[in-house]
């Protein structure tokens, strides 16, 4: 290396440069292996030592080092890569500041422009153009272009100098105007305007005849010049190029922001194979450009304010939006680039990156920005959170993508991303989005159903997300399921399906259908049928193995559809099953405590849990709250084993077809009458059984009526609600019918009843150990004459806790029903004990009507000898604590 030229090997980031352009990469830290970029490679035939940056193709027998490998790959020469290395990675020396000097300009004059431009001098003299000496020196003259106002106010002036440098006037900042102002007047009689970009080109229109007025450089227009445009057809010249891009997009960006009114069009001079006004006339001569002209504006393409994009044409041809490059910056199909004064473009990324859409989502208010960037001949997508997209040390992220966005160019493309924003504002596209499925503001239901709304997911929710898609045909679904629905099991597991969406509309709470029993029987099976309604069933299914904190995040996601749970027995004796059953049927997850100190989003959902097993979800002991949840289906759902295997198959080959046709049908009908369909239904399922609680009457009620819409929405193909006395309305009350029966058959004895009757089997069942000569341990006495048991209340709660009864809330239930007596203490609280004497001292004790367990005390306690106590009696205890 010569001296004091820098040793790239001491700063390269060899291994990143190398992934960020090779295909199939395989690394070691030492020595990189992949697909050459320099031909078809179908192997492995590059290689690159990752400690001196050399590379060698085996295949092509050549290769360099890292300097000439840059330059063949974006098609400069050594020296240039070299540069553009060190400037990559901020070691380019920049030249010492010098004083500046004056500029260096050369004259310019009416003659030279008048020859070069082909105009009458006269023409421009009466325009105020004219050759004026500059006070650097008295050989130094130019062009004087006098920009007049239309309120005839102290005009400004550009001059032009030779090789087209040009220079304002002293004082004009903050007061530049549309080129032509003081022709407005004129102007605004034809009704239409031609706006090019500088003088000349105005120059040349005016000569033609043409309605002119010259924007002075893209940047330059803005918000004042554009109430003096109100009332104008504007045409929009383009000229074939970058800038011209960004001419169009700025101008009409400002013209939408300002409120402009009129018709905006844009047209070119390019289909004459020149650039502008002046290359036209300069080559065809005035009478042929006015045809072009006139022919070129009639074809104009009118450009709509709310859709901007499309009016922009694409640096990128398959671009997802085409975008306004902003100053300094430009992108190409090769990667984002940076424009120096002095070095000209210099490559910043090697993958081309767009802010493609702006998604605010709904349920939070937070906004993300979409992001994506070619890698492989392939656009690739992602949402991102605004603060990593414009971050330097988060934006990295992208690289796990494929984006050639590392360490080193980090912060010149938060830059470059930030520019393109703000240039692009009202035309990157924006949307609404939301992390969760079900109904959302405006009529909308996802899936299916979006208009205009973004599903923003992250791995690994995006998995589930991805379940809910149209797989085969809607025919075959419907043959495949038709048959299966004469059985009312198999119908109600996929009516409860449909149900889900109705209970926001219902306002009913969750519920759980469990279908339990003996295996073989086609629970499963029955399972994914329903939840073919909406998507791939094996996907759209966990099983009783997963976590709570996993059933809580799927039941979130799942808002306002059904949650899928196989094989209960996975979750074997789980004393927290319990829990989960009343979280799900509760809607409502855990809050939780985030990094920052705050609370995070609690998730919250309407669902109807669709559960199978071979036991039930609830026991004797399941508190009432529980079991009030759960809809009970017990048995198999299929006639034999034969046709529950052929629905697996089925269900995987056709599905998510039926729930877009339910939602789509359901969308046509006002809430109102969804609702008085289901008080007219709740009213038949309450005829079928007064024995039915209410929770459980209006679970089968808002099932039975989402059986009915299906009926005719789904399997019949009908519009409009199904009538009273209808065949499908008639067909889902059958099917209520039957599944009310089994309810009634299967339900839970109430929890605190269960843990009276387990203390009286409790008392029976350990007599011995009662009395003053207790065999083993003493659990207290039993008053026969009276029928009571007194109980050590210590005792009786370790008992109660071991049968997983809750102690305190079965000695309110059996206070409340007057099994055990109370006391009120001096100071008003109530006690559940009472003082009674045994074996010479006051204990307290949980006094038990036995009574009313037994027909007879002395029936009761047969065969069991008693005795009344006495001053004498000795236990080992000293007494119970309450």
């Amino acid at each position: 290396m010569e001296a004091g030229r820098p040793d790239i090997d001491d700063f390269v980031n060899y291994e990143a440069e190398y992934r960020s352009v090779i295909k199939g990469v395989k690394s070691d830290g030492r020595k990189l292996t992949g697909r050459c970029p320099f031909h078809d490679d179908k192997k492995n035939s590059f290689s690159a030592d990752l400690q001196t940056g050399k590379w060698n193709c085996f295949t092509e027998g050549r290769g360099g080092n890292f300097i000439s490998f840059w330059a063949e790959l974006y098609g400069i020469d050594n020296t240039e890569a070299y540069k553009q290395i060190l400037d990559k990675y901020g070691r380019l020396k920049e030249p010492e500041a010098q004083k500046p000097e004056a500029p260096k300009l050369k004259s310019y004059t009416l003659a030279e422009y008048t020859f070069s431009k082909r105009f009458p001098e006269d023409f421009l003299k009466e325009l105020g153009v004219k050759t004026e000496r500059d006070r650097y020196g008295d050989k130094l003259q130019f062009l004087k272009i006098i920009y007049h106002n239309e309120e005839g106010e102290k005009p400004i002036f550009r001059k032009r100098y030779g090789d087209k440098e040009f220079r304002w006037s002293s004082k004009s900042s903050g007061k530049l105007i549309l080129y032509g102002d003081w022709r407005l007047p004129e102007i605004r009689k034809m009704g239409l305007a031609i706006l090019v970009e500088g003088e000349s080109d105005t120059h040349t229109l005016w000569y033609l005849k043409f309605p002119a007025l010259g924007v002075p450089g893209a940047a330059n227009f803005n918000a004042r010049m554009v109430p003096k445009l109100q009332g104008l057809k504007l045409y929009i010249h383009q000229e074939p190029d970058q800038g011209g891009q960004t001419f169009v997009g700025k101008i009409c960006r400002v013209l939408k922001e300002e409120g402009f009114t009129g018709e905006v069009y844009s047209w070119s001079c390019e289909q004459f194979g020149v650039k502008d006004p002046s290359d036209l006339y300069l080559k065809e001569g005035a009478e042929e450009a006015i045809k072009k002209i006139h022919s070129a504006m009639n074809a104009a393409e009118k450009i709509n304010f709310d859709d901007l994009a499309s009016s922009i044409p694409g640096a990128i041809k398959d671009a997802p939006v085409n975008l306004i490059p902003p100053d300094g910056w430009m992108y190409r199909e090769n990667g984002v680039f940076r424009r120096y004064q002095k070095k000209g473009m210099a490559l910043v990324c090697r993958t081309p990156v767009l802010l493609t859409r702006r998604l605010k989502n709904i349920d939070t208010g937070d906004e993300k920005i979409e992001v994506s960037f070619k890698r492989d001949g392939k656009w690739i997508r992602s949402v991102y959170p605004r603060s990593t997209v414009f971050t330097s040390k988060s934006i990295i992220s992208l690289a796990d993508l494929g984006c050639t966005v590392t360490s080193e160019n980090a912060r010149q493309m938060v830059s470059y991303l930030s520019a393109l924003e703000a240039e692009n504002f009202d035309i990157i596209p924006t949307a609404e989005s939301t992390s969760t499925l079900g109904w959302k503001p405006g009529g909308r239901f996802l899936p299916g159903h979006e208009k205009n709304l973004v599903l923003d997911v992250r791995p690994p929710m995006d998995r589930l997300a991805g379940a809910c898609h149209t797989k085969g045909s809607f025919n075959d679904w419907k043959e495949a399921m038709a048959p299966h629905r004469s059985r009312a099991k198999f119908r109600f597991v996929m009516a409860a399906s449909f149900a889900a969406p109705l209970l926001k509309i219902t306002g009913q709470r969750n519920y759980i259908v469990n279908n339990w029993g003996n295996s073989l029987g086609g629970k499963t099976a029955a399972l994914k049928a329903a939840l073919s309604v909406w998507g791939d069933p094996e996907r759209l299914m966990v099983n009783f193995n997963a976590t709570k904190v996993a059933l809580e995040r799927m039941a979130g996601f799942f808002n306002d559809m059904p949650v899928g749970i196989d094989e209960r027995q996975l979750a074997g004796k789980n004393e927290d099953l319990g829990n989960i059953v009343y979280m799900i049927a509760s809607g409502t997850g855990r809050a939780r405590g985030d990094k920052t100190g705050g609370l995070q989003a609690n998730s919250t959902w309407r669902t109807i849990g669709l559960t199978t097993g071979e036991e039930p979800l609830y026991t004797d002991r399941t508190q009432a709250g529980v079991g009030n949840r759960i809809l009970q289906v017990f048995g198999g759902p299929f006639a034999d084993e034969a046709d529950a295997e052929a629905m697996y198959q089925q269900a995987a080959l056709n599905f998510g077809w039926a729930g877009e046709v339910f939602i789509g049908n359901l969308l046509k009908i006002k809430n109102k009458t969804v609702v008085e369909s289901y008080k007219a239904m709740a009213d038949e399922v309450h005829a079928l059984s007064g024995e039915l609680n209410g929770s459980h009457a209006a679970g089968f009620s808002v099932i039975a009526l989402a059986d009915a819409l299906a009926d005719r929405w789904v399997f019949e193909g009908k519009a409009g609600m199904p009538e009273k006395g209808s065949s499908s309305w008639q067909q889902a009350i059958g099917m209520a019918a039957e599944i009310v029966k089994e309810q009634l058959e299967e339900r839970p004895i109430d929890a605190n009843e269960n843990a009276v009757q387990f203390i009286v089997d409790w008392i029976l069942s350990n007599r011995s150990q009662f009395g003053s000569k207790a065999v083993g341990q003493c659990l207290g006495f039993i008053d026969s004459d009276k029928g009571k048991a007194y109980l050590y209340p210590s005792l009786l709660n370790q008992a109660l806790e071991k049968a997983g009864f809750n102690p305190d809330k079965t000695r309110r239930h059996m206070a409340g029903k007057n099994i055990i007596a109370t006391q009120v203490t001096s100071k008003g609280t109530k006690r559940y004990t009472v003082l009674k004497w045994f074996v010479d001292r006051m204990v307290r004790f949980v006094e038990f009507d036995l009574k009313q367990f037994c027909e007879t005390t002395e029936e009761g306690l047969k065969g069991q000898e008693w005795k009344q106590l006495s001053m004498d009696d000795k236990t080992p205890f000293d007494g119970g604590a309450e």
